[in-house]
């Protein structure tokens, strides 16, 4: 009877040592990976929330990044506007002192470093897309290369190339916001005035002499002022430009407040404990080493043991 007792502690003793072997190995991959388990099964029921987490800060992750490349976008498409401004604002005041000292003889090349000011800022690109084409790719918004040819021009979309919608992004479900206007909707008018100009400038033999006619005096101080509407124009669409952005940086901080606390989940539910499991790893080694001993003391029992 005593052997069928000492057989039956021997083997749960082998038992316990096998389990306590097991759940050594299991802690110390745990402590190694940094992980709960190798794979989305070891998590059990827990899997389903770690995946829809990691899902949703993927999205959060990528659309921060998107946001982020924006901020160069609005960068190069402050600067264009800003250049179209100034230029409209510039030929303004050059009319205006050609008016104050009665010589018109510099409007010409005004009106041509205007000109070539204007198209080069509304055919700006950011990482190859036009600022101001709208949806449509790889071709700039604006035909006309001179003034000549300008003139020739009067329907839009012989003077742009341009696709019917804006070019959008949503910055949360269900809201579209307009990356920025298109080139028709911001110099339509501003290449009328200029084309106007150029007439009158070709009306005087290519030159607006000295002195100036009361009649071209008329016309230059109504294109002056109506340059000056031009300008302001585009000032208030940099200004709207540089609100969206303004927006954009308040939604990549969101989301990655957003990102943060979803990796912080995750973390509560895949990452181990290193503090914990080494207090268990420390237990189990003491529980191991009780069980290896009683092992051993079993295993040497014998008949001749018990008669010495």
């Amino acid at each position: 009877m005593t052997g069928a007792i000492s057989l039956r502690n021997s083997t749960q003793t082998m038992v316990d040592v096998r389990r306590i072997t097991s759940e050594l190995a299991n802690i110390q991959a745990q402590i190694a990976s940094g992980s709960k388990a190798r794979d989305l099964q070891g998590f059990g029921g827990a899997s389903s929330r770690i995946l829809n987490a990691q899902s949703m800060m993927a999205a959060s992750d990528s659309r921060s990044s998107v946001l982020n490349q924006l901020q160069a976008r609005f960068g190069v498409q402050g600067a264009a506007l800003g250049q179209v401004s100034e230029s409209a604002g510039l030929l303004a005041q050059s009319i205006r002192d050609a008016l104050s000292s009665n010589d018109g003889r510099g409007i010409s090349m005004e009106l041509d470093l205007t000109f070539a000011s204007v198209v080069s800022a509304m055919n700006e690109t950011w990482n190859g897309q036009p600022l101001f084409s709208g949806e449509r790719q790889n071709v700039r918004p604006i035909k006309f290369t001179s003034l000549v040819e300008l003139q020739g021009l009067s329907a839009p979309e012989d003077m742009f190339d341009e696709s019917e919608r804006h070019q959008t992004i949503e910055l949360s479900a269900g809201e579209p916001a307009v990356l920025s206007a298109k080139a028709s909707e911001l110099s339509q008018g501003l290449f009328n005035l200029l084309r106007s100009l150029k007439n009158l400038v070709d009306s005087n033999g290519g030159t607006i002499g000295q002195p100036i006619s009361a009649i071209d005096r008329a016309t230059l101080q109504s294109l002056a002022d109506q340059l000056d509407v031009e300008s302001n124009k585009f000032t208030t669409e940099e200004g709207r430009a540089g609100q969206l952005q303004t927006r954009f940086e308040q939604e990549q901080i969101r989301l990655t407040a957003r990102s943060n606390l979803l990796t912080k989940e995750i973390g509560d539910q895949a990452d181990a404990d290193v503090a914990e499991l080494t207090i268990q790893l420390n237990q189990l080694l003491v529980q191991y080493e009780a069980a290896a001993k009683t092992f051993s003391d079993l295993s040497n029992l014998s008949l001749l043991n018990y008669l010495r």
